[in-house]
């Protein structure tokens, strides 16, 4: 099992104080045993409880100590494909569904830290898509087209290229777009406030009692786990790109995604008039690069700058971090000399189709999970179908639980096929800017 240790990153400098929460310790029953204490699977036992069904929840490390502690906290109201794309595969009447899902899932957050009165930050300061080139430019501008025309939504809207200067206060993107329900919160204090107030209502969550095996008979499901056991009539496997560490996931669950590094620098307060030139109005922001960027200024005028990490899973290469840093100063040259708080780095599961997957192994196991990178909101609202789902409930999520899961073939050399598409990307991103530039 690995350290329960957080890694040293801006949210557990800021953090409030995590929950006490025990190691399991003898033989439990419950309706619902949900595995991973991350936001799918936590936003599940919410609501659960909300509807009067006993649940327990078992983490193998820390609450929030994968993914849901160590992400942006940023909340965009779209997917990693825009809408018009998404049509184009799927159709008008699936992406309308998928354009209601999204909204609903900041909605379920906002819903969530209105009612356990989560002290995280959220705030709906907006989201920023920002083009690198004027193809990805016009890709946004159909985006907004098609919510416009099918989703009868207007809220959206693209931006100039002086706009995104002042919106952004860096000169690299051609133009943009902007949706004013785009969110963001601190991520670590959601998902620490949101166990500590399903712990008041009753919910038992125990950390640090990983799942070893889980033995499906006819009368329910037997997890058994080092400090006990529990005999649940359902199970919930919420663990995302860890699943792969669990040793216990049934059916290859583990080989149906790839799990991917990300890293994240923080830099030092930017002070003076410096700081009000960098994302003034606050949104988070996310370029249209294949390996993209992604940023935000927090509250005390810090900026945290993710992208993608190493593929082979050395999480401290300081080679990642480096380019990191590059790419910070490339975006903003007054701000270069700040200087770096913090580094950290964690794992985002990817999928064949680019979606999240929601459904059942067996009538009695069910699964959410394959974020990419997108699971702040989609996790929340994947936990609520989740708990729509064990209640026998039919959910329809779209492709999330319409599209096939199956194992990934060659899942044993998703490594070196993973550096080969990098390098594709890399070089399509690379290409791009080279040509808008002689094109400008």
């Amino acid at each position: 099992m690995a350290s329960t240790q957080h890694p040293d990153s801006y949210w557990l400098e800021t953090g409030n104080p995590a929950p006490v929460v025990p190691i399991i310790s003898g033989d439990q029953k419950v309706d619902v045993a949900i595995i991973g204490a991350g936001f799918t699977g936590l936003s599940a036992a919410y609501h659960l409880s909300r509807a009067g069904i006993p649940a327990i929840v078992v983490e193998a490390e820390d609450v929030g100590w994968g993914a849901s502690g160590r992400n942006g906290g940023m909340l965009p109201p779209r997917y990693k494909k825009g809408f018009a794309s998404i049509a184009k595969t799927y159709g008008n009447e699936t992406t309308r569904r998928l354009h209601a899902i999204i909204r609903e899932a900041i909605d379920t957050v906002e819903t969530i830290v209105s009612d356990c009165a989560l002290d995280c930050g959220f705030a709906r300061t907006g989201q920023i898509t920002a083009a690198h080139s004027d193809a990805h430019l016009a890709s946004l501008e159909r985006d907004c087209a098609w919510m416009a025309a099918e989703a009868g939504d207007r809220a959206a809207r693209i931006l100039s290229r002086s706009e995104m200067i002042d919106e952004v206060g860096a000169d690299i993107h051609v133009g943009g777009w902007f949706d004013p329900r785009g969110a963001g919160i601190h991520p670590l204090n959601y998902v620490r406030g949101l166990a500590g107030a399903l712990r008041k209502r009753g919910v038992p969550i125990f950390a640090r009692s990983p799942v070893r095996r889980l033995v499906e008979g006819p009368d329910g499901v037997r997890l058994e786990l080092p400090g006990g056991t529990i005999a649940a009539r359902q199970v919930v496997i919420a663990t995302n790109a860890y699943t792969d560490t669990t040793g216990f996931a049934p059916d290859g669950l583990e080989r149906r995604i790839v799990a991917v590094n990300t890293s994240v620098i923080c830099t030092n307060s930017i002070g003076g008039n410096r700081a009000g030139a960098v994302l003034p109005g606050r949104r988070m922001v996310a370029d249209t690069k294949h390996i993209m960027n992604w940023y935000r200024m927090l509250p005390d005028n810090c900026l945290i700058f993710g992208g993608r990490g190493d593929i082979t899973g050395r999480s401290d290469d300081p080679s990642v971090y480096a380019k990191l840093e590059r790419q910070l100063a490339e975006t903003f040259p007054a701000i270069a000399d700040v200087g770096v708080r913090h580094r950290w780095s964690g794992k985002i599961a990817v999928t064949r189709d680019d979606f999240p997957h929601i459904g059942r192994l067996s009538p009695r196991v069910a699964y959410a999970m394959g974020y990419g990178g997108r699971g702040v909101a989609l996790a929340n609202v994947l936990g609520k179908y989740l708990a729509q789902l064990v209640q026998g409930e039919r959910v329809d999520a779209g492709p999330m639980s319409a599209n096939a899961f199956d194992p990934i073939p060659f899942h044993a050399f998703r490594i070196p096929g993973m550096q080969i598409v990098a390098r594709w990307y890399q070089y399509l991103d690379a290409k791009a800017i080279r040509e808008q530039e002689r094109s400008a």
